[in-house]
């Protein structure tokens, strides 16, 4: 979930920037199984932003994210970064 900001990098608006804050929390729904199963459930939670360009004459954008997880319990905590490019053909 996150909120963003687009805003007009030139008078025709034909280059526009997008900034914004973004994060996401996740749960395990379910009970482990097996031998080794344990009573904690994962859990993860991470805020992050994401900046992005868009040129309105190819159709095209480039978006970058990143988000820094916290609170992990029973799984791995990390730092995440993505890359998005899009093309409407």
């Amino acid at each position: 979930m996150g909120i963003s900001q687009i805003l007009p990098l030139n008078a025709d608006n034909s280059m526009l920037l997008e900034v914004g804050v973004a994060g996401y929390d996740t749960w395990q729904v379910t009970d482990d199984s097996g031998s080794a199963a344990t009573d904690i459930r994962d859990q993860v939670h991470a805020v992050g932003g994401q900046i992005g360009l868009v040129y309105m004459p190819w159709h095209a954008a480039l978006n970058l994210h990143g988000y820094y997880e916290y609170a992990a319990e029973d799984r791995f905590q990390g730092t995440t970064f993505g890359l998005s490019i899009v093309k409407k053909f």
